[in-house]
């Protein structure tokens, strides 16, 4: 089980991915190695988190993309703002 799963219930919070956005540059085959490199751009009110790829195996850059989650409480209602609980725990500045 994802070690963030037991925290999100704790803190009576879901996180939903509501955005996401891939922009690819350079193909990865199957048995190629890649560098994925992620951080967070924003916590609130979404966490905005950015990500590169890189191909290991031919040394280019392969994509680079976005995801936009979102939190709720335990019954589904959307959080205007993301809970502390959770931003306390996110490396945003």
């Amino acid at each position: 089980m994802d070690l963030a799963v037991p925290v999100l219930r704790s803190l009576g919070c879901k996180m939903f991915v509501v955005d996401a956005s891939c922009r690819y540059m350079a193909p990865v085959l199957y048995d190629h190695q890649v560098k994925v490199t992620a951080w967070f751009l924003a916590a609130s009110p979404l966490i905005r988190v950015a990500y590169d790829i890189h191909n290991i195996d031919t040394d280019r850059w392969s994509a680079r993309a976005t995801t936009v989650l979102a939190t709720t409480d335990k019954q589904g209602n959307l959080h205007t703002i993301t809970p502390d609980g959770i931003l306390e725990r996110l490396p945003v500045s």
